[in-house]
């Protein structure tokens, strides 16, 4: 009767977070279907698309033949078309879903492949540190902040890519443990091919270090492997990176182009002394930056969530001095930190700087969602810290006390970083939406339909209802603006403008093209405002 006492209350608890978990996932849904980010915002777009008309690409539009400028940011024109300007495999799985179970599913999509990512964590890191360890690392898993905030932002690719990425290792690890000749059903294997494959569709980019990390994997573990389960796995594999090459070929005319290298020229051959720096050599997108790398990795993988860093810090050396399965935890902490060190090196090389004020250290900061990886591997750390300090307790009572602490600690300080704190907190963030869904209602009412839109950061607001054309302050935009006003009616959305600079415009510059500019209507700090002829 006691054992199954203790199981309704673990099913309780996990249950409980589960639910906080998805309810919290809900908080940015809106009618107007707006999102924080324009990447998120192409990614609806070619989905819809794609539920509609099987295709990736968006709808002609004459003007596009014409003016290859006139797409919103994370959109390239090719032919003519609007097609996406990243990476096809969120657009196409989300598609599929979209189109056998309706629009309604993206809100819900991410955090639910989630969840079952979770599940799979739970139940790898029980096969190697218990059921106890396992069942809190399904917690920290589901509500770390990163994992919570970017399953909000579930249009994202990085959460998904991570998902299939855990769902792919489990379904490889999901057999009795030491049981070399044990077989289960052969769609394991398949499976676990398949989903490896459909993550690199997802995020093309992470290739490298997954190809290192298998290569290495099947040294390490070589005796273990059968030919059998390689074979299915391969063919699974091979299911998965069909679809990418084909679907780039479909979409960018070559299998190993993305949106990302569809314009970038081949770079000339150049040849370097051994007095040249790293950087020069391009052996990675941003370079090698090791300062860059130690003040990223300071500011967003221990700072950020330094509640995480103390409670993981300790877990390191219990993860070392565990008794079971000594080999197999050697290897994977050194496989671990292999992946730490090339996302470290790899984007925290990189400048990035999502927010308008470059000093603001914030969970919309791209390192964030490109270090999903390195935070979640983490977790098995963090509950083994939790585990042990629980093992001090004198009684069930006092030991599930202290579990039950920590959690609450660790849970309210998680959801302050991911609902409350900063400018990117999700509640803020939701007020946004809520204030740009209005903005996008009175501006739709003033403007034609197949009218155009030039933009400074509202294209993600106006798009696809209208098209935009990105950004004012550039000499191509003022030259195309007569041929733009000869044809359709033209805007400009952004900063509402000082009087002395609609003199300089109207007095000078837009006079010279033959244009005007007159105000429209006013939002808080911006503006809407017509251009034409005098």
């Amino acid at each position: 009767m006691a054992s199954n006492i203790r199981f309704g209350w673990q099913q309780a608890w996990l249950g409980f977070f589960a639910l906080l978990y998805l309810v919290g996932c809900l908080v940015l849904v809106n009618r107007a279907n707006l999102y924080v980010s324009p990447d998120e915002t192409a990614n609806r777009y070619f989905i819809e698309q794609f539920a509609d008309t099987f295709s990736l690409k968006g709808e002609q539009h004459a003007l596009m033949q014409e003016f290859d400028r006139l797409h919103p940011r994370s959109t390239l024109i090719v032919d003519g078309q609007v097609v996406p300007g990243s990476f096809l495999g969120l657009p196409f799985l989300y598609g599929v879903m979209a189109f056998i179970f309706g629009s309604w599913i993206l809100w819900i999509l991410t955090p639910a492949l989630t969840l079952l990512a979770a599940h799979a964590w739970r139940r790898m890191t029980a096969m190697f540190f218990g059921e106890s360890v396992g069942n809190i690392a399904f917690v920290l898993f589901l509500l770390h902040p990163a994992v919570w905030y970017y399953s909000s932002r579930g249009l994202m690719h990085n959460m998904l890519f991570f998902d299939v990425l855990v769902m792919s290792i489990w379904f490889w690890l999901s057999r009795p443990l030491g049981q070399k000749n044990a077989t289960p059903s052969i769609w394991n294997e398949l499976l676990s091919g398949l989903c490896l494959g459909l993550a690199l569709f997802v995020r093309t980019s992470e290739v490298i270090w997954i190809v290192v990390i298998l290569f290495a994997a099947a040294i390490i573990w070589w005796r273990s492997i059968s030919w059998r389960r390689t074979r299915a796995f391969l063919f699974g594999l091979a299911v998965g990176i069909f679809c990418l090459l084909f679907w780039n070929t479909v979409v960018y005319g070559g299998p190993f182009v993305t949106g990302y290298t569809i314009n970038t020229p081949i770079p000339a051959v150049t040849e370097l002394s051994l007095s040249d720096s790293v950087d020069a050599l391009n052996v990675l997108p941003f370079g090698i930056h090791p300062k860059s790398m130690w003040v990223h990795f300071s500011s967003y993988g221990v700072s950020m969530f330094w509640w995480l860093s103390l409670l993981a810090l300790p877990g390191v050396f219990l993860f070392i001095f565990q008794k079971s399965y000594k080999r197999t935890l050697r290897s994977m902490m050194v496989l671990g930190s292999v992946i730490a060190l090339w996302l470290v090196t790899m984007y925290g090389s990189w400048e990035i700087h999502d927010n308008p004020d470059p000093t603001q250290i914030t969970m919309a900061n791209s390192y964030v969602r490109y270090w999903l990886p390195m935070y979640v591997c983490t977790t098995p750390l963090i509950a083994l810290t939790i585990h042990w300090l629980r093992s001090r307790g004198q009684s069930h009572f006092s030991q599930g006390l202290i579990v039950a602490t920590l959690l609450i600690a660790v849970v309210g300080f998680n959801l302050n970083a991911v609902f409350l704190q900063g400018q990117d907190g999700l509640f803020r963030v939701k007020d946004d939406l809520e204030y740009s869904a209005t903005i996008q209602a009175s501006v739709l009412r003033y403007t034609e339909p197949d009218s155009v839109i030039i933009v400074d950061h509202a294209d993600k607001i106006f798009f696809p209802h209208r098209l935009v054309w990105y950004l004012l302050r550039d000499e191509e935009t003022y030259e195309a603006m007569p041929k733009l006003v000869e044809q359709t009616g033209l805007y400009y959305y952004g900063i509402t403008f000082p009087q002395d600079d609609m003199d300089y415009l109207n007095g000078f510059k837009l006079k010279q093209a033959g244009l005007k500019i007159e105000l429209v209507e006013t939002y808080r700090l911006e503006s809407l405002y017509r251009i034409s002829k005098p």
